[in-house]
């Protein structure tokens, strides 16, 4: 992996000039290339993500996003980029057509298959997912994920992260193809070839979990009918929440734990609403007889989880186990912060910076891997959540 990063919003030649500078610095050649993109939204209106990309002789995939850490450099005025770079692992970027509420499945499907197909006699090894953030039209994450899970099985990891921004409506999210910018395409880079990805999350401690566990009985897709036989509204009066406030449930993160489903993976996740039936709608699908608890994120879990993290990452490198790391943080991990809002990428950089070449931004809505109790793993939607791909 190879970083480069401008902070340059004014001037794009001289923007161009920094990345393509810092990337030949290395003098790394191999055959194979890839560009993962991170930046907020002005790199985009300001023409330099097009500009760069012009310049580059390798595909990418990117997302716009509230905050971002590279090697050198951390910040939310930023435009990161991480190439990818192998003779023996291969890859195949590709976006997606428009996604709209009536037309979700197709154009995933379809730019699945296309990424697929350039190596037509192998499955790849491992799947980058870059969705985008559709709330406003009321497009959930778990719709725009399960085409690809579907297709996938839980054969082949799919890491990932949705577009975001720093608006408060998040509402300049784009995602990135080879320098063009869409409000409502999926971006994916599939690896064909041995790639052996360690997967890490991390959102809650424990202390900072509700010991009493609801039970699901019944649910469809992404809908959690009843808890403990009641509606799910009836649940939430119970934790102390009036109707009133039931807008703002986003905000509270809720721990699911499958092993009564049949298997023992535990993620965090949103309830994005409640349906005039008293129903939540999750990011993820839960089945009946998953459990769920209320969680409590304060910024000092934020800081102390992310630190815990980067830290087993740090320890993997000099074990000869790490090469280069991907990084996604919750944005509401970012808001929780306050004031202190570059504490989290401040530590990522601390511990990573001038050992691994890595790169971290802010996520609206995590896909990554959770194993269960049998080491198998499962690729997961999660929210609250600081996920970390390592590659080795």
């Amino acid at each position: 992996m190879l970083t480069a990063y401008t902070k340059e919003l004014d001037d794009i030649e001289a923007a161009c000039n920094e990345i393509i500078e810092r990337l030949d610095a290395s003098h790394v050649i191999k055959k194979n290339r890839v560009g993962l993109i991170t930046c907020d939204s002005e790199f985009v209106d300001a023409g330099i993500v097009e500009a760069l990309c012009k310049r580059l002789d390798f595909d990418t995939i990117g997302i716009t996003t509230r905050g971002t850490a590279v090697n050198g450099q951390s910040g939310f005025d930023l435009l990161s980029i991480a190439a990818l770079a192998s003779d023996d692992i291969r890859f195949s970027a590709v976006m997606s057509d428009p996604i709209t509420p009536d037309d979700i499945d197709a154009p995933i499907e379809a730019a699945y298959r296309k990424g697929v197909s350039k190596y037509e006699n192998e499955k790849p090894s491992l799947i980058l997912a870059y969705p985008p953030m559709l709330l406003e039209r009321k497009v959930s994450v778990g719709q725009l994920v399960a085409p690809l899970k579907r297709l996938n099985g839980d054969d082949i990891p799919v890491f990932g992260t949705l577009s975001n921004d720093q608006t408060p409506q998040l509402s300049t999210c784009k995602t990135i193809y080879n320098g063009e910018a869409f409000p409502d395409t999926f971006g994916m880079v599939f690896f064909f070839g041995e790639v052996h990805p360690q997967f890490f999350t991390q959102s809650i401690s424990l202390q900072n979990i509700q010991k009493q566990y609801a039970v699901v009985t019944d649910a469809e897709c992404f809908i959690v009918k009843t808890v403990n036989d009641m509606p799910f509204s009836h649940y939430l009066q119970r934790l102390g929440f009036a109707p009133r406030n039931f807008e703002a449930l986003y905000m509270l993160p809720f721990i699911i734990n499958f092993k009564n489903s049949g298997a023992n993976s535990t993620i965090t996740c949103s309830v994005y609403s409640i349906t005039k039936e008293g129903y939540a709608a999750f990011g993820e699908e839960i089945p009946v007889g998953a459990t769920i608890a209320l969680g409590k994120l304060d910024a000092n879990d934020v800081l102390n989880t992310t630190r815990e993290t980067v830290t087993r990452i740090a320890d993997l490198q000099a074990q000869g186990k790490a090469s280069c790391a991907l990084i996604y943080s919750c944005l509401t991990r970012n808001i929780i912060l306050g004031s202190n809002y570059f504490a989290e990428l401040n530590i990522v950089s601390d511990a990573l910076d001038g050992v691994m070449p890595f790169q971290c931004c802010y996520s609206g809505g995590e896909i990554c891997p959770a194993p269960d109790a049998s080491g198998k793993s499962a690729s997961y939607i999660h929210n609250f959540t600081f996920i970390a791909c390592v590659l080795t």
